[in-house]
């Protein structure tokens, strides 16, 4: 259960009710905005660079899928990695490789993609990135991908803690995707 009220619509301030009302419009408020809601003015920027990595970032979306997957997974955030499973499949990962995000390895995934989840890897765990990783993630990335992947990481680790942190609720849906490839995160 969530250690803050999950809000409702009419429990933020009415300067801010339009984000709720707009995500209501295409289905449903996400728990993790439910939580969050509680600062809606930083749920508002939040949302703004979330919404630029999904909608307009340069970085492949199967690569960058991989990375939040990862990273999701290192930081043990259930919701966090639930919630990107529908997003990785419809970049093309099968579920096979889903489950693969756990221990990655060749036989599920191209090179280029195993430098990224090698990159997201040790930027999750160790806070930085070897040379040797970075040198392979820099032979088929350009400068503004890698940064861009830096960032995707980074800020999927800050989700993933602030999920883990709040212990948000998993949202149906990504419940039902995540028991579905028997995974236990």
């Amino acid at each position: 259960m969530a250690r803050v009220r999950l809000n409702e619509t009419n429990d933020i301030p009415e300067t801010h009710r339009w984000m709720f009302e707009r995500m209501e419009k295409q289905g449903d408020v996400l728990n993790i905005f439910r939580a969050l809601s509680h600062s809606p003015e930083a749920l508002r920027r939040f949302m703004k660079f979330g919404s630029y990595f999904l909608a307009d970032g340069k970085l492949d979306p199967k690569l960058r899928e991989l990375a939040i997957l990862r990273a999701g997974w290192l930081c043990k955030a259930p919701y966090e990695f639930s919630q990107h499973i529908s997003f990785g499949r419809r970049t093309g990962l099968s579920d096979d490789q889903i489950r693969a995000i756990a221990e990655p390895a060749s036989r599920f995934f191209a090179p280029n993609e195993m430098a990224v989840l090698a990159f997201a890897s040790e930027m999750t765990t160790d806070a930085r990135v070897s040379d040797t990783t970075f040198h392979a993630v820099q032979s088929f990335l350009n400068d503004e991908e890698i940064v861009e992947l830096t960032m995707v990481t980074g800020y999927y680790n800050m989700v993933s803690r602030l999920l883990n942190t709040l212990e948000v609720d998993i949202d149906p849906p990504a419940a039902n995707d995540l028991a579905a490839l028997g995974l236990d995160i």
